[in-house]
């Protein structure tokens, strides 16, 4: 490891305990060598958001930062949701009216808990690659991906809740009520899997062992372990064909379109407000912002609970306070991932 790169972890690691230890962060009393280190773990009450009226041409630089750390990385390589190169998108015009809405938003919930722009941005990037028409598995939508039971709560407007959207305005309106179906399979779903807690224990291997050892009542106990899973099946299928649906109804009115046309965003305003962005960017701001109030200012806690859901972040005793990342694969992975999207964005905004 070259001396450069050894600073640069000395100061990951610095910053990271200082963050641990003291309210004094982001260049406040800090040692010199730690001023420009972008990486903080706890945010403390006092902490003052960067924006344009602290640094100079802060928005600019965020904007140039974030276009920087693509292009390095997806000059020649297809972009995540995109599946195109970064030269073929206009991420200039997207990055800059993302960053407009995050310095408003960073601004009106500052009462609640201050949050760095550079590390909402960094979570735009992993959830969309700031793709508006993104549409996930799970059904969430947009550059902040939300789905539609935490959307309504944030009174942002999804495709099938106005009774017109089921109108032959619509393209493949017939599947306007699979996501209600979608949704209520799922419980059914659940519901089962709880009421067979001893049968969703089984396992291939231990069916085979018993059938190996002729164990008494086998026959009886492989018939209803057997059933159980054609219903898991079953349910499976029929959540897969719901959300299939309920995903190509949205499709169908989205794909082609563009926000920055002011005739189709006056549409997707009208269809849904999550591929928009002022709506779901102060959102996700202000979920964030609860979420470090609740969790007195770890960032870590409230990107995971914003990513598996707050109470997944729930710690105890010591530690109860700050609350903890849950042992859920996919959010390791996602604050994995949130975290170096920072770290490179911020070290190009001061480079």
């Amino acid at each position: 490891m070259d001396k450069t790169r050894r600073q640069v972890m000395k100061n990951f690691v610095s910053a990271a305990l200082l963050g641990l230890t003291g309210p004094n962060l982001y260049g406040r009393s800090l040692p010199v060598e730690l001023q420009d280190s972008p990486i903080n773990i706890i945010l403390p009450k006092d902490y003052t958001p960067p924006s344009d009226s602290t640094i100079n041409g802060y928005s600019f630089k965020l904007t140039r930062a974030t276009l920087d750390f693509l292009a390095d990385n997806f000059s020649r390589n297809r972009l995540p949701f995109w599946k195109t190169t970064f030269a073929k998108v206009d991420f200039e015009k997207r990055i800059s009216n993302i960053v407009h809405w995050i310095q408003l938003a960073v601004a009106e919930n500052r009462k609640i808990y201050p949050v760095d722009p550079a590390w909402i941005l960094a979570q735009i990037m992993h959830e969309s690659y700031f793709h508006e028409f993104c549409v996930s598995k799970s059904l969430a939508v947009g550059i902040c991906q939300f789905i539609q039971p935490t959307a309504r709560e944030y009174n942002i407007m999804c495709a099938g809740d106005l009774p017109e959207h089921a109108s032959n305005l619509y393209k493949k309106s017939q599947y306007i009520t699979k996501l209600d179906i979608y949704y209520e399979l799922r419980r059914e779903k659940r519901k089962l899997v709880r009421k067979n807690k001893a049968l969703e224990k089984i396992r291939l291997q231990e069916v085979m062992r018993d059938l190996e050892l002729q164990k008494p009542g086998l026959r009886e106990s492989a018939k209803a372990w057997n059933a159980y899973l054609m219903k898991k099946q079953d349910y499976d299928e029929r959540i897969r064909r719901a959300r299939d649906q309920y995903r190509e109804f949205v499709m169908a009115n989205i794909e082609g379109r563009d926000i920055f046309k002011q005739s189709d965003l006056k549409f997707l305003q009208g269809f849904d407000e999550r591929v928009t962005y002022k709506k779901p960017i102060f959102a996700m701001v202000k979920m964030l912002t609860k979420s470090l109030r609740v969790r007195n200012g770890n960032i870590i806690a409230a990107a995971a609970g914003y990513n598996a859901g707050l109470s997944t972040t729930i710690a105890n005793g010591l530690y109860k306070p700050f609350g903890k990342i849950p042992s859920f694969d996919e959010t390791v992975t996602y604050i994995s991932r949130v975290l170096i999207n920072h770290y490179e964005i911020s070290r190009r905004i001061f480079s």
